[in-house]
């Protein structure tokens, strides 16, 4: 029994990595999957060395640089390099008590899409309509999510996609069909089973996972109705930004209210 849910993790992107090349015919060239691998793992090793002066097996960063060459495309190689440093790079800068603020790769993918939104993309439709293949991502993607405890989140937030995708339908004459391809993606399930459960950037209580889930289905919905690229990948980037400011602005409030109530050593 794999007890780490990193190894598994890798073992299941390994295997629609190896999917897309051999069966699917993903444009991602062999070259940009060694390239972000390679660049994900070394930029690991080097920023944990850094800053603690250990070297370890770089888990986190191989699901980081699998994730990235799943859910992007691109003409070059450029892109993927850009993406991995921004990707590890604000894992280890960008903290709040010891935890990264952002999910590595989704921050990755939003910092290309903004930076070259003509030039990059996200390909859905590369994956095709294989129900076998988004029934197998689901049922490992349930594992995974019951190992690291985010149930509340995955199901708040796929029936929150569903009720805000179904008022586009009815409200503002948008076709069943084009709802139906959203849900028929693949990336779709990786970002919903492997993405926004990150331990590190999502709540760990019931009630903030389901606010969490719908609140990104939400926004994600309007982004992908006003046709925003990367929609659902800025929808999740913007969210972790606002958790992380409400912990700090909350946390400053406490401590300011605490030395506030703290009593006067100054005798009368």
């Amino acid at each position: 029994m794999i007890r780490d849910p990193r190894s598994l993790q890798i073992i299941i992107l390994t295997f629609f990595t190896l999917l897309g090349q051999l069966y699917l015919k993903f444009q991602v060239t062999p070259l940009q999957i060694i390239v972000t691998l390679i660049t994900c793992t070394v930029l690991e090793l080097l920023l944990t060395y850094m800053k603690d002066g250990n070297i370890g097996f770089p888990k986190s960063a191989i699901i980081t640089g699998l994730s990235i060459a799943l859910l992007l495309r691109a003409d070059t190689f450029i892109p993927f390099l850009i993406v991995s440093f921004v990707a590890i790079g604000s894992k280890h800068l960008l903290q709040y008590k010891g935890n990264h603020i952002f999910n590595p790769s989704n921050i990755g993918i939003v910092a290309i899409i903004l930076l070259f939104p003509k030039t990059v993309a996200t390909a859905p439709l590369q994956w095709g309509f294989y129900v076998a293949l988004l029934f197998i991502i689901a049922i490992v993607g349930t594992y995974m999510v019951y190992k690291v405890k985010r149930f509340s989140t995955i199901l708040s937030f796929l029936g929150g996609f569903t009720v805000a995708g179904s008022a586009r339908v009815f409200f503002w004459d948008q076709s069943f069909r084009t709802i139906f391809n959203e849900f028929m993606w693949g990336g779709l399930l990786i970002f919903t089973f492997f993405m926004i459960t990150d331990p590190k950037t999502s709540p760990k209580s019931t009630k903030g996972q389901i606010s969490y889930g719908l609140v990104i289905a939400i926004l994600g919905q309007i982004m992908i109705h006003v046709e925003v690229n990367g929609a659902l990948f800025i929808s999740l980037a913007l969210i972790c930004l606002g958790r992380f400011l409400w912990i700090w602005g909350k946390d400053r409030w406490n401590r300011e209210y605490q030395t506030l109530d703290e009593p006067n050593n100054l005798t009368p």
